[in-house]
């Protein structure tokens, strides 16, 4: 398994990035985390979805501890999913007029044993880890594939976003997925994310987001449909 560590496969193509941002956006002035680093934040998405067991990428849930997003201060994460060509729902309470981040579509390459080997043996990616995951994000976003994110029903501005080299800590007594050991990897994504920068107003809004992956070098395969009931309060 050749790390499609494509987290919650989707979208309009890499064109949607500069789509309006949909209406479940505050319209209450700036956010207090505008000086927010987003390559930053994408790397502590990737430490937060290993920080626990099971991790927030596995199935549907309504609330609990999966639906805790507040991994960095002021900011919420929504999780993807490695669940296949399916459909998971998630219903999650979060707070109103704080930033989301979430991501449509984005890859990892990093020094995790996840490679298989001609003989077997599982080894990371090929270095340098940036380019590898550019490459990779370059091939699988290009037509024919779609890719989609929808806040409300109406499509949110995906960023491509890379994050550089960061340092991936998967804990001692949490295997990422069961399979990836613990231990901290040296890594870096590159995808296309989307970032609330003031939330979502009080009330029930939806997220969605998913997509179809044609002629990819992970292959052809229908990505995950992610849907998030949120109640903000």
């Amino acid at each position: 398994m050749k790390r499609a560590i494509v987290v919650a496969i989707s979208v309009i193509l890499a064109l949607v990035v500069a789509a309006p941002i949909a209406s479940g956006q505050s319209s209450s002035g700036q956010s207090s985390s505008k000086s927010q680093n987003l390559e930053q934040l994408t790397a502590d998405h990737w430490n937060w979805s290993a920080a626990t067991s099971p991790s927030p990428v596995e199935g549907s849930y309504k609330g609990g501890a999966q639906c805790n997003g507040e991994y960095v201060k002021g900011v919420i994460f929504l999780a993807g999913s490695f669940d296949g060509p399916t459909t998971v729902e998630r219903t999650c309470t979060v707070p109103s007029n704080t930033p989301i981040l979430f991501s449509p579509f984005n890859y990892l390459c990093g020094e995790a044993p996840t490679v298989q080997q001609p003989d077997g043996t599982f080894t990371g990616d090929p270095k340098p880890y940036t380019k590898c995951a550019e490459r990779t994000t370059d091939a699988v976003i290009d037509f024919p594939s779609r890719i989609y994110a929808r806040v409300d029903g109406k499509e949110a501005n995906q960023q491509r976003i890379a994050s550089g080299l960061f340092q991936w800590t998967i804990p001692v007594d949490k295997p990422f997925l069961g399979f990836i050991p613990a231990g901290t990897y040296e890594s870096a994504q590159d995808g296309l994310w989307v970032y609330l920068e003031n939330g979502l107003n009080k009330g029930q809004h939806t997220v969605q987001f998913g997509g179809t992956f044609t002629d990819t070098p992970l292959g052809s395969f229908e990505g995950t449909k992610v849907n998030y009931n949120l109640k903000a309060k």
